[in-house]
Formats: C-alpha cells, sequence, structure tokens
C-alpha cells in the first residue's frame, strides 16, 4: 500500500509539472493578433495598429510562417523585414525605421488583392514556427566595411580576375566600386584596377552626375579611375537592380558595345560588385563559352568574400538558386538552361535588345586575346 502512495504521488508531480511547463513549439505560445488598417500605403501595402515590437514580444519573430486573413484574403505568408519573397508574393513586414506591421504583395497591391481600406480588421496566427528562416537569414546578410576585417584587399574589394571559359587572362576584371565610396572600398578598387592595368570600364551603377559627386567628395582618392573616366574609357550606366526590365537590357547591351570598342583588360563593377556586375560578368562569361557551373562558382565567389558563405550550405545553395539561376534564366532565353546552347542563348539576349554582330564578334575577340590587344570594334573610341 505504502508503495502505491508513492507512485501515485510521483505521478502527481510529473503531471502538475508538466502542466507548468511551456508548450515549446506549439501554437498556443504565440497569441492571435487582430488589428486595424491605419493606411494604405502609395504602392498598396497596408500598415496596421500592430506595434513590430509588441508582435515580436508575444513570441514571433522574423522568418515564421504566420496565416492573414482580410477581407476576402486569407493565406499563409511569411515574416520578413525585407521584400524576399518572388514577385506577386505576400508577405508580413516589419521593415527596418518603422514601428507598425504591414501586410504587402510584392510588385503588386495588397489592398485592391483583398478588398480592404482604412479601418478594415486583419487578423494574423501563427502557421510555422521559423518555416521561412532560412530565406530571411539568406536575405538579411550583412557585412562589415572595415578592411582589417578581410584577408586581403582583393577580398574586401571583391576584386578578381574572370578566366573561364575562352576568356584570355588579364582580360577581364570585376570588383566593387573604385569610385564610390560608399561602403570605404573606392580606394582599394581603384589600387587593384590599376595593378591590373585595366584600360577600359563597365560602371553599372552610377550616372555621370554620380560619378562628378564622386569625384567632388571629401577624401576621393581613386585617380586612376578618374583619369581612365576623362580619357573616355569609362561608361556610366546607372543601371536598376531588375534584370528583367528592359532598360536593364537595353544597358547592358550599351556597356558590352562599348567595351567593344576599348583595348582590354576590361572591368565591369557597380558599387558592391556583386549583383549588377555579377549579370554581366555571367553575360560575358557565357558569351565565351563557360558551364552554368563555372559561372555559378564565380557568381558566388561575391557572397564567400562578403559574408563568408561556405559551398555545399543550405545558404549557398538557396543564394544560388534565387540569384544566379533565374539570371541564367533570363540571358539564355530558357528555363531550362543548358551547357551546350548556353552561349548561342545569350548571344540572342543580345541581339534582341540591340546588340550588332560587328560588336558581339569584337568584344568576344577582344576577349579571347587577352591583355594588350587592340580593340577591333572603334579604337579607343567613347
Amino acid at each position: 500500500m505504502k508503495k502505491a502512495r508513492t507512485i501515485l504521488a510521483w505521478m502527481l508531480c510529473i503531471v502538475m509539472l508538466s502542466a507548468a511547463l511551456p508548450l515549446f513549439g506549439s501554437a498556443e505560445e504565440y497569441p492571435d493578433f487582430t488589428g486595424k488598417i491605419i493606411e494604405v500605403e502609395k504602392y498598396g501595402h497596408v500598415v496596421l495598429d500592430i506595434l513590430i515590437e509588441d508582435f515580436n514580444n508575444s513570441g514571433y519573430a522574423l522568418g515564421d510562417i504566420v496565416t492573414v486573413s482580410a477581407g476576402n484574403f486569407t493565406g499563409e505568408m511569411p515574416y520578413f523585414n525585407g521584400y524576399y519573397v518572388d514577385q506577386g508574393e505576400p508577405m508580413l513586414r516589419a521593415y527596418p525605421g518603422k514601428d507598425n506591421l504591414a501586410v504587402c504583395i510584392n510588385y503588386g497591391r495588397f489592398a485592391d488583392e483583398a478588398g480592404v481600406d482604412v479601418g478594415d480588421e486583419v487578423s494574423i496566427s501563427l502557421k510555422e514556427k521559423a518555416g521561412a528562416l532560412l530565406l530571411q537569414e539568406v536575405s538579411n546578410l550583412v557585412y562589415t566595411n572595415e578592411r582589417d576585417d578581410y584577408s586581403s584587399d582583393a577580398v574586401f574589394a571583391n576584386f578578381r580576375p574572370v578566366v573561364i571559359g575562352g576568356i584570355a587572362d588579364g582580360a577581364l576584371y570585376r570588383s566593387a566600386s573604385p569610385v564610390d565610396n560608399t561602403y570605404n572600398r573606392a580606394a582599394y578598387a581603384n589600387a587593384l584596377a590599376e595593378e591590373a592595368g585595366v584600360n577600359a570600364v563597365m560602371n553599372l551603377a552610377n550616372t555621370e552626375e554620380e560619378i562628378a559627386a564622386d569625384f567632388a567628395a571629401e577624401g576621393f582618392a581613386s585617380d586612376y579611375y578618374k583619369s581612365l573616366y576623362e580619357e573616355g574609357h569609362v561608361i556610366p550606366l546607372g543601371l536598376p537592380i531588375n534584370f528583367t526590365s528592359p532598360e536593364f537590357a537595353e544597358g547592358i547591351v550599351k556597356g558590352l558595345t562599348f567595351l567593344a570598342g576599348q583595348e582590354t583588360p576590361y572591368l565591369v563593377h557597380c558599387t558592391e560588385g556583386k549583383d549588377r556586375a555579377g549579370f554581366a560578368s555571367m553575360i560575358l562569361e557565357a558569351l565565351m563559352g563557360a558551364t552554368q557551373e563555372e559561372i555559378i562558382k564565380d557568381y558566388m565567389q561575391s557572397y564567400i568574400n562578403y559574408y563568408g558563405i561556405e559551398a555545399g550550405t543550405d545558404k549557398y545553395d538557396m543564394i544560388v538558386e534565387k540569384n544566379i539561376v533565374p539570371m541564367l534564366r533570363i540571358a539564355a532565353g530558357t528555363d531550362t538552361p543548358e551547357d551546350e546552347t548556353l552561349a548561342e542563348g545569350v548571344e540572342a539576349y543580345l541581339k534582341e535588345n540591340g546588340m550588332e554582330q560587328e560588336a558581339l564578334d569584337a568584344l568576344k575577340a577582344a576577349l579571347a586575346q587577352g591583355a594588350d590587344n587592340a580593340a577591333v570594334l572603334g579604337g579607343n573610341a567613347a
């Protein structure tokens, strides 16, 4: 009898202890929220009277997947601090510098989609804890702008030669901006460009007005770049970060046609030397017969330089799938690009957007010859 009472006492203790413990991983930890729309933003995003701080303090975190109901809309969406979803997809937004949650559609109008306006109610509940955390982390990578945090000047400036496919050694380089010092890299990229003997530059990020402002900025220390610009060896394109836009495609053609009339070595850069420069480098690499594997490896080197992303990790693979693979599809003109037809597809992309065959031939010849070649088309004309 005494033994039975002891067992019963232990069982009661276990039950009481279990009741006192939080239910980790259950949706009961995370209360449902109901708020009202206090603003419809210019692009149709709806701002709620729910504070981001209150939402986070209740247990929700960036990378969660939530269910949102508003008007005639009920659906699942990730909770992000930036527009990391694909075009047309919804998300719950906790934008840096903002106090309130907002429900958005990337390149869409949530207010119209849901049929809601100021004063209408919106409810939010947890669907899956950390269900989109990897995408949040990949899309919100940060790096430092301190030289001492990097192993070399070249890694810090994201400066490197491109020698894949049929591109000759010394013909092509890519880097962060040697003129825009926003990220403290300009002087390093400028010095490396001078050391490489860069002769012509495709600047995808800046306009003439922005370059003039950079030249006039306090502490400007990129004299080699300035001399190239003043001699007509730099083309400023000022392209948007929208690889699908006609403006971007036409800008790429304009820049590559310019390079075709210049002597190598060429330098391709944007601000970080990562995405716009990555697209332009991809075009040149594919044009010269590089495989997709080679192109992806070169593109991802920027993420290794800046963020220390390691090949073979989930983050590495997600960046490949979200960034460079869509670029390859755009340039190749197909959802299933193949190594055997990649060069042909890229050449068709360039021609469709206005590049002449003569310029294409000149560009390929210059890249194949490498340093100290004579430009085939147009000498050194700017």
